[in-house]
């Protein structure tokens, strides 16, 4: 699979997360390019601590009813921790991600050997540099935005350009400042994506329960686009006082039995009671 990078004639992509057909079906309808099925559900969707307690069987699972609910949109899956420590292992876990009907898979860090091996067997590989969750969930004061001095900069892209090499079709760059990302952005072939690293790259990505206004970590990036979770504790708050007060349901979302039948219905309760 190939992407093309921003220009005159094509904006930037918007890419976002989905974790079912609901979400999916939603994020196509509502102009995305691309959707990530990213490993984000562990503390999104699945009251997991961390990104490290997903597993391949938890992504195969999402990005399955991510799949049913679009059929238009290129899918990205993301390859959980510890399922691609070995190029064969990663190969493996690729090959069961894609059975879903997902696109393409995404991993994180600079590993050439295993995009190598993943791609030359016909899988699109999807690469993430930078702030890497996987890497970070596991430290225990991980350091957020990556590549501050010139250093570290210059470390970040050479790797994008390995992972350029190692034939990845697209590059996340996760917390990086936005000088940076510019730079590698004009320097690779492949569209940078970037989250929290500035605008000046070929496109975006955010997790939707962010972007709803649903998150809990409140990161520089962030910019919520709505107040999904204000409207859906509103929506459970009404349904619940209606439901102990007595309004709901009412005759009118009822169902009745034929008129026909009613006389020998309640005949047939009035002989029971007796």
């Amino acid at each position: 699979m190939e992407f093309s990078k921003k220009s005159p004639s094509h904006e930037a992509w918007v890419m976002v997360t989905a974790y079912d057909a609901i979400m999916s079906r939603d994020a196509a309808s509502a102009g995305a390019d691309l959707i990530l099925v990213g490993d984000s559900l562990g503390r999104a969707i699945l009251g997991y601590d961390g990104v490290n307690e997903v597993t391949l069987d938890d992504m195969t699972h999402h990005c399955k009813a991510v799949v049913r609910g679009n059929k238009s949109l290129p899918i990205i899956g993301d390859l959980p921790d510890g399922s691609y420590e070995t190029p064969g292992m990663g190969l493996k876990s690729s090959q069961q991600l894609m059975t879903t009907g997902i696109n393409t898979v995404k991993l994180e860090g600079p590993k050439y050997n295993i995009i190598k091996h993943i791609t030359s067997n016909h899988i699109p590989v999807v690469a993430h540099l930078g702030y890497t969750p996987q890497t970070a969930d596991a430290e225990a004061n991980p350091k957020k935005v990556r590549a501050q001095d010139l250093q570290t900069a210059t470390e970040l892209l050479e790797q994008s350009l390995k992972v350029q090499e190692a034939g990845a079709c697209m590059l996340v760059i996760e917390m990086v400042p936005r000088e940076v990302a510019k730079g590698i952005a004009e320097s690779l072939r492949i569209p940078v994506i970037g989250i929290g690293s500035g605008p000046d790259v070929d496109g975006q990505v955010l997790v939707c329960t962010d972007l709803w206004g649903d998150h809990h970590f409140p990161f520089k990036f962030l910019k919520a686009f709505g107040d999904l979770q204000k409207n859906r504790t509103e929506a459970l708050h009404h349904y619940s006082q209606a439901v102990k007060e007595g309004s709901y349901p009412e005759d009118r979302h009822s169902f009745h039995i034929k008129k026909s039948e009613l006389s020998n219905w309640l005949e047939k309760l009035d002989k029971k009671e007796q």
